[in-house]
């Protein structure tokens, strides 16, 4: 049965950061290029249903493997939530809408509240793998 729940986790991990990629890999494609990338959703949609989604799937896959020894599902976890953490971090300071020019001065905004909750997540998934490593069963 373990076995079972083992694969299951990584499979699922797995989906996450395939869905994952395929959304950096598309806002990277409308960050480039003036087209809005090659998903056809707006922003707000492409990041629910594709980050959402995957962030959904690495807490699913976490609980899965439960007290189950995953090397595998650990890597994935860490990738998965400093993929996430990491990325959403960065691009609070990179995007374009948030720079104020003052005096000649390009001031950045912080990292609105909505932002913030998913820094903290994709940091808790994280966490989650490093736990996952670090814990034998």
């Amino acid at each position: 049965m373990q076995s079972v729940r083992r694969k299951a986790s990584e499979i699922i991990a797995s989906v996450a950061l395939v869905l994952l990629i395929i959304y950096f890999v598309d806002v990277l494609t409308s960050m480039l290029t003036t087209d809005p990338g090659f998903l056809p959703f707006s922003s707000k949609d492409r990041g629910l249903i594709f980050g959402g989604f995957s962030i959904a799937l690495f807490v699913i896959s976490f609980i899965v493997g439960l007290r189950i020894y995953s090397k595998i599902l650990a890597i994935l976890l860490m990738i998965g939530g400093a993929l996430i953490g990491t990325s959403v971090l960065v691009s609070t300071f990179v995007t374009p809408q948030l720079a104020n020019i003052s005096d000649g001065l390009k001031i950045v905004t912080p990292p609105l509240p909505q932002f913030m909750g998913i820094i903290i997540i994709g940091y808790i998934i994280l966490g989650l793998g490093i736990l996952k490593a670090l814990k034998k069963t």
